[in-house]
C-alpha cells in the first residue's frame, strides 16, 4: 500500500460509522468464510427487504409488543414526546422520535420491550472486531460490507476497507448501486469483490418496488463494468409477478452482453424477514408475493445459459 493511504488508513481510526449488526461465519456472501458487517442507511425502500431496520441512516427504535407492560416509564423519558399508551400497548409517533440520538426510553424499559438497532462504531473498533473472526475465514475468507448501502457512510466504509486492505484482508461489498459513483471511485481501490444488484429495468416498475427509479443505478452499473479491476458479480433478487417477467429478463440478458459480462446470480425470494416489520410497526407487503418455484428458478436459468451467461441461483454460486 502506497505510503500515504496507510498514513490515511491510520489517521481515520476514530473516524465513526453507524452499523446494525456483525455476523460471522458467512459462506453466501462471498468466497469463503466470512464476516458480513451490516452498515446503516439506504438510498432504496425494497418492499420485500430483509433488513428494513438498516434503512435509516441512523438506528431504530424495535418494539417488542409481547413484551410491553404499560409501565409507562418510557413515555415520561421520551424527550420527542413520541411514546403515546394505547390499551395494552404503546403507540410509537415514528416521525417524531427518528433523528432522535439520546433514546432514554430504551434505558428506562426494564422488561426489554424497546431496543436500538443501530449504534456507532469507530473504524479501530470495528477493525479489531473483525480480527477475532481472521481464524475461522481460511485462506479465501474476508469481510464482507452490506447493510443497508454500505457506500452511502463512504468516508467510514472507505477508511475500514483501507485497514482491511493494507492488512491483506479480502473484502467485498453487496450494493444496490443507487448512490453517487464517486463513492464507488472511492471504495474501489480497496475492494476484490463487488454485488450489485440489478432489481427492474422498467423505470416505473423500478420506482413501484424500490421507491427510487433506476437510471444511477444502470449508470453505475456500466461504469463499475467497465472500470473495475475486481470480481464483479452482478445479482438479480427475484420476485415473481413482480420482476421475472420475458421483458424484464431479456432486458438483463441484453444489459450483460452490452457490457461484457457473463455471470449472473439469482437470489430467490424469501420471507425470513417479515418478523422485524413487525418490531418497526410496519407492513411487510412481500408476503403477497410468492416464493418461486424451483421449476421457475430453472426456467429463468435456462435463459441466461442459453444466450451464454454463467447462471447461479442462490448459495449455489461457485466462490
Amino acid at each position: 500500500m502506497p505510503l500515504l493511504a496507510m498514513i490515511l488508513s491510520y489517521a481515520n481510526s476514530d473516524l465513526k460509522g453507524s452499523i446494525f449488526d456483525i455476523q460471522g461465519l458467512s459462506v453466501h456472501d462471498g468466497p469463503g468464510c466470512r464476516t458480513l458487517v451490516f452498515l446503516n442507511g439506504c438510498t432504496l425502500n425494497c418492499f420485500w427487504c430483509s433488513n428494513p431496520e438498516g434503512i435509516n441512516k441512523k438506528h431504530s427504535l424495535l418494539y417488542f409488543a409481547s413484551k410491553c407492560i404499560t409501565c409507562g416509564n418510557c413515555i415520561e423519558k421520551c424527550p420527542s414526546k413520541a411514546i403515546k399508551a394505547d390499551n395494552e400497548k404503546i403507540y410509537i409517533a415514528r416521525q417524531l422520535c427518528v433523528n432522535c440520538e439520546k433514546p432514554d426510553c430504551v434505558e428506562e424499559c426494564y422488561t426489554e420491550a424497546l431496543r436500538v438497532s443501530g449504534y456507532e462504531i469507530t473504524v479501530s473498533k470495528l477493525y479489531n472486531i473483525i480480527q477475532r473472526d481472521r481464524q475461522f475465514w481460511g485462506s479465501e475468507g474476508g469481510v464482507t460490507l452490506t447493510g443497508g448501502e454500505p457506500l452511502l457512510q463512504i468516508d467510514f466504509a472507505t477508511a475500514f476497507l483501507s485497514r482491511c486492505h493494507q492488512a491483506y484482508i479480502h473484502t467485498a461489498i453487496e450494493t444496490c448501486g443507487n448512490i453517487p459513483y464517486q463513492n464507488f471511485q472511492k471504495a474501489m481501490p480497496f475492494l476484490d469483490w463487488i454485488f450489485f444488484d440489478l432489481k427492474h429495468f422498467n423505470v416505473a416498475e423500478h420506482k413501484k418496488g424500490t421507491l427510487a427509479d433506476n437510471s444511477v443505478i444502470i449508470e453505475n452499473a456500466k461504469r463499475i463494468s467497465a472500470e473495475f479491476k475486481g470480481r464483479l458479480i452482478f445479482r438479480l433478487p427475484l420476485i415473481p409477478n413482480y420482476n421475472d417477467s420475458k421483458e424484464n429478463i431479456d432486458s438483463i440478458v441484453r444489459f450483460l452482453k452490452e457490457n461484457n459480462r457473463n455471470e449472473i446470480n439469482i437470489l430467490p425470494l424469501h420471507h425470513l424477514g417479515r418478523e422485524k416489520y413487525n418490531v418497526l410497526n410496519q407492513e411487510y407487503t412481500g408476503i403477497n408475493y410468492p416464493i418461486p418455484s424451483p421449476e421457475q428458478l430453472k426456467d429463468i436459468q435456462k435463459v441466461f445459459i442459453e444466450s451464454n451467461i454463467n447462471c447461479y441461483i442462490g448459495s449455489e454460486t461457485p466462490f
